[in-house]
């Protein structure tokens, strides 16, 4: 049993030996392992590919690049001919140009409100109104985001007039079951 372990140790020096000689031993050139070489290709390498006659088939040059590039599209289909540019002509359309005279105001954009309730404040209507994500409370009289300003409130529709344009607006208010 002695002798077995013996040489099971010899074998296991003698490759850890080898693997140690290997290690330092250099297998490629070093000029090949510097990021500032010049590329050296064997003879073989270097030539380019011809076309082969006697099938027809015209195969692309491979240069240097290609054979060093492992990412470089290859493929069996023929490349693509190339693409021959033509001629365009440009066509230049007519542009309308707007009349002149008195400029026409577009109008109050659509009213940005939308509502909500009512309740009645000692004969008072107050109206609660939504823009967006934030609820406002209404009375007679008062304006809103310096826009708009609420002229009359009654049960059917609350009258508005944008400010810029002096257009009033109304908000139907719809019928509620009591």
């Amino acid at each position: 049993m002695d002798r077995v372990m013996q040489w099971r140790r010899i074998v296991l020096f003698g490759v850890a030996a080898i693997t140690a000689v290997f290690s330092f031993y250099p297998t490629a050139d070093k000029s090949m392992l510097s990021p500032n070489r010049a590329r050296k290709l064997p003879d073989t390498a270097r030539a380019k590919v011809t076309p082969a006659e006697s099938t027809g088939v015209e195969t692309p040059d491979v240069t240097n690049d290609d054979i060093l590039d492992p990412f470089a599209p290859r493929g069996w289909q023929p490349p693509p001919p190339p693409v021959v540019p033509t001629q365009v002509t440009a066509v230049v359309a007519a542009v309308p140009v707007a009349p002149i005279g008195p400029m026409v105001p577009a109008g109050p954009p659509p009213l940005p409100y939308k509502f909500m309730g009512t309740m009645n404040d000692d004969g008072n209507i107050i109206v609660y109104l939504s823009h967006g994500d934030q609820a406002l409370v209404v009375r007679n009289g008062e304006t809103l985001e310096g826009t708009y300003k609420v002229l009359t409130i009654d049960s059917q529709h609350i009258e508005f007039e944008h400010l810029p344009t002096g257009e009033k607006q109304s908000l139907p208010i719809p019928a509620s079951e009591n």
